[in-house]
């Protein structure tokens, strides 16, 4: 008896132990599942990028006083406490603290509301708001800087002080929440602040500010001037027992100057770099297998695998129905009723992993799927038939082993054909933690394929490609920066693949956006040019002109014409063409905005043909047009030349300049006024180092040159 009292007693010790051990672990977990995981702030001055938040990541960046001046620095509000209309009033009084500081400090910054700071919340921790009317916000605030700001300074920070941006709260599951964090951008631009200095009317005292007055250096109470001072704003001119304010004041208001200069300095340093890619090449090259054409790929499938999407996204994802991928593996729960899948529904049948799991023969399963037939698109974290999401955490442990058995089944040789098919794995938001289930996604892939020579990954942008190639690095231990595409934008990468296509190339027309890659131009803009003939890069593919007719009209003295350099480019081609090209590549060096480069000539020797010709071999480096009329209004020129240079690079720097040929002005003048007009819309819309190459042609009489010869100069 006493030796059975024995052994039970060992047994609950050893459940107790047991029971402890799984307390203890479950506590690990908790605390791994909590613990606080960084993110990258949304990109600023933007409004149209993919980034969104999860909840309790934490912000990589500090509250911060000015750095380099084009660094934002960064200030947070939590923003959880108060009614609708109180949150309002500390909405419009901190942005315009926080606008009036940055502007006085000439540094960029970005105040975040829905961002916890310490004690409460973690620094930087993402919290998200509730906001139900968006459009009030930009209203109030617009009506707010009017009212706090001096009359003659109202404009420069209506232009400072952006509008607010909201950007989406994902829960852990990466499912939607009914949250947003509330951020505004300010950008002291030195063309517009100048040398100048900017007071604020107080909160309480707006009703007087007619009579506030700050002179000789001396501050009425009405007024505020506000300064970043670490990470956050303090007011230079707040009344106080000591004299030190006041001279601490006047010693910053004598510095503006100065400030201004450096920060004008900082916009033309930042500006000057301009990375020259080759990354559509690449693209081209990885996508086809190296033939550059999706008629003739190496690549006989694709697999997609994709992970959270955004409806701003979808226009720029045509390409994902040109590949006609066998299967897309899916890791965004939404994607069925707001993504992806919704987008694509006609095209796909709905999967989930556990289908793919081998309980019958390879090919009867193949058949069950409709593999061959239609894609696949396989829900990897729930969202169809009440399956229910995971949290990045947990979802190895629910989801993981399924998975694999869908990477183990596309990856067999008597389903896929064997090195002959290719894994996409599309980057449609930031991936930022090392459970994320695509890095284990890709860990799968690399085993199965043995390597990552049939894996191309797409970032769209390069915050993006950095996060995933040091997360691939720490999990597989391996480098893929070279397998990577990251400097395209989507709307670039759709354009690129879509050109590979030999019926897009005769439906579609493409302009060039540097390193090989391509956008489409659609119908809608290129009537909106309506004073320029536009040249793409794949001019007069897919047309079905009497090529012999075009040629015998040419030499007979007909006019030319594109059709004449896509039929016979090397017989017209001028002596001069290739030292012109040369020449006009050479320019893109230069700092100016808008160069003007002359091709002298006598008349009749061939001078429209050897421009036209220039610019048609320069087609694919250059964003290229003709001036259709000489007498347009070169105000709306000037529009439609910096809209031909901008399309589709709305908000990033443009990589490729716009050559301009105008032919036969008699008046130099009007020459000038043009280049003037495209000079001061570039410094106004872009503020870039961006340049538009303006090539004209002169003709002159016979008689003052003798030789007839052609002369080629070039004027700046």
């Amino acid at each position: 008896m006493a030796d059975q009292d024995q052994i039970m007693n060992e047994e609950e010790n050893l459940n107790q132990d047991i029971s402890r051990d799984k307390q203890e672990k479950n506590s690990e977990q908790e605390n791994c599942t909590n613990q606080p995981r960084p993110c990258k702030p949304y990109p600023f001055e933007q409004y149209h990028h993919s980034h969104r938040y999860i909840v309790n990541n934490i912000l990589d960046v500090t509250e911060s006083g000015p750095l380099n001046f084009i660094e934002p620095c960064h200030e947070y509000k939590a923003f959880t406490k108060g009614t609708d209309e109180t949150k309002m009033s500390k909405f419009i009084s901190e942005v315009i603290r926080f606008g009036a500081a940055c502007m006085n400090s000439r540094t960029n910054g970005t105040i975040h509301f829905g961002i916890g700071d310490k004690p409460d919340f973690t620094h930087g921790q993402v919290l998200g708001v509730v906001v139900e009317d968006k459009e009030a916000y930009a209203d109030k605030l617009k009506s707010a800087i009017d009212r706090f700001f001096e009359p003659k300074q109202k404009h420069d920070a209506q232009v400072c002080i952006k509008p607010p941006r909201f950007v989406g709260v994902l829960n852990r599951n990466t499912m939607s929440s009914n949250k947003c964090v509330i951020e505004v951008d300010i950008v002291p631009d030195s063309m517009i602040c100048k040398e100048h200095h900017y007071h604020t009317f107080s909160m309480d005292t707006k009703k007087g500010r007619k009579t506030a007055k700050v002179t000789n250096g001396t501050q009425g109470e009405s007024k505020q001037f506000f300064v970043r001072d670490g990470g956050s704003s303090r007011d230079l001119i707040k009344i106080t027992t000591s004299a030190k304010p006041e001279e601490e004041y006047k010693k910053f208001v004598a510095s503006v100057a100065e400030r201004s200069q450096l920060r004008k300095q900082a916009e033309e340093k930042h500006l000057a770099v301009i990375k020259s890619s080759t990354q559509g090449s690449r693209l081209s090259r990885m996508i086809t297998g190296g033939s550059h054409s999706l008629d003739k790929s190496h690549f006989e499938q694709y697999v997609i695998v994709t992970n959270k999407s955004h409806p701003s996204q979808f226009e720029s994802l045509r390409f994902l129905s040109e590949l006609n991928p066998i299967a897309v593996l899916d890791f965004d729960p939404e994607s069925a009723k707001l993504g992806l899948q919704c987008h694509f529904r006609l095209q796909s049948t709905a999967h989930l992993p556990t289908q793919y799991k081998i309980t019958d023969g390879v090919e009867d399963i193949a058949n069950k799927l409709k593999l061959t037939r239609i894609t696949s698109w396989v829900f990897c974290n729930g969202g169809i038939e009440d399956e229910v999401p995971s949290d990045i955490d947990q979802w190895l442990m629910d989801k993981g082993a399924s998975v694999q058995d869908v990477i183990s089944f596309l990856c067999r040789k008597d389903v896929l054909p064997n090195k002959r098919f290719l894994v996409v794995f599309l980057l449609l938001s930031t991936v930022s933690e090392m459970m994320d289930p695509l890095v284990e996604t890709f860990s799968t892939f690399c085993q199965e394929l043995r390597g990552t020579e049939q894996i191309l990954c797409i970032c769209d942008n390069e915050n993006a490609f950095t996060s995933w190639t040091n997360l691939i690095e720490a999990r597989c231990g391996i480098k893929i920066s070279g397998r990577c595409i990251y400097e395209l934008s989507l709307a670039e990468v759709n354009g690129t693949i879509l050109s590979l296509l030999s019926k897009n190339r005769r439906a579609s027309r493409f302009l060039p956006c540097g390193g090989g890659s391509k956008v489409i131009l659609e119908k809608k803009v290129e009537r909106s040019l309506d004073t320029l003939d536009v040249l793409c890069v794949n001019q007069c593919e897919g047309g079905n002109e009497d090529k012999f007719a075009i040629e015998e009209n040419f030499y007979r003295g007909g006019k030319v014409s594109w059709w004449n350099f896509y039929f016979s480019e090397q017989l017209i081609k001028r002596n001069h063409t290739d030292s012109i090209s040369n020449n006009i590549q050479d320019m893109c060096s230069c700092s100016e905005i808008c160069i003007l480069y002359n091709l002298i000539h006598a008349p009749g020797c061939g001078g429209t043909t050897l421009a036209m010709c220039t610019l048609w071999s320069l087609r694919h480096r250059f964003r290229c047009a003709v001036l259709k009329d000489n007498n347009a209004d070169f105000a709306e020129v000037a529009d439609q030349v910096v809209k031909l240079l901008m399309f589709d690079h709305e908000e990033k720097l443009p990589q490729v300049p716009v050559l301009l040929m105008i032919d036969d002005f008699d008046d130099m003048r009007k020459v000038f006024v043009l280049q003037q007009l495209i000079e001061q819309k570039c410094k106004k819309n872009l503020k870039t180092a961006q340049q538009l190459l303006v090539e004209r042609k002169k003709s002159y009489d016979k008689d003052e040159d003798n030789n007839h010869m052609s002369e080629v100069c070039s004027e700046k």
